[in-house]
């Protein structure tokens, strides 16, 4: 199994959130808001202008930064 950031994923690549890797409170507030918690299966949709992917059955778009700290389980 190869852990990346979700930034990295290829569109339409699949896998499961391994842990958050935030820089402060903030970030961590905004992921587990929209319910990015590890064990979550996780598909990236876009990557440009902004990180669109699905975490279960709802769609999400976040900024780089955000799609950095989201760390996934892929393989």
């Amino acid at each position: 199994m190869d852990i990346q950031p979700l930034s990295k994923l290829r569109v339409k690549q699949k896998g499961v959130i391994a842990y958050l890797e935030v820089k402060n409170n903030s970030q961590m507030h905004k992921l587990m808001s929209i319910g990015a918690l590890p064990g979550m299966h996780i598909s990236l949709v876009q990557k440009f202008p902004s990180y669109v992917f699905f975490l279960g059955h709802s769609q999400f778009a976040v900024d780089k930064e955000l799609a950095e700290a989201i760390r996934v389980k892929v393989g």
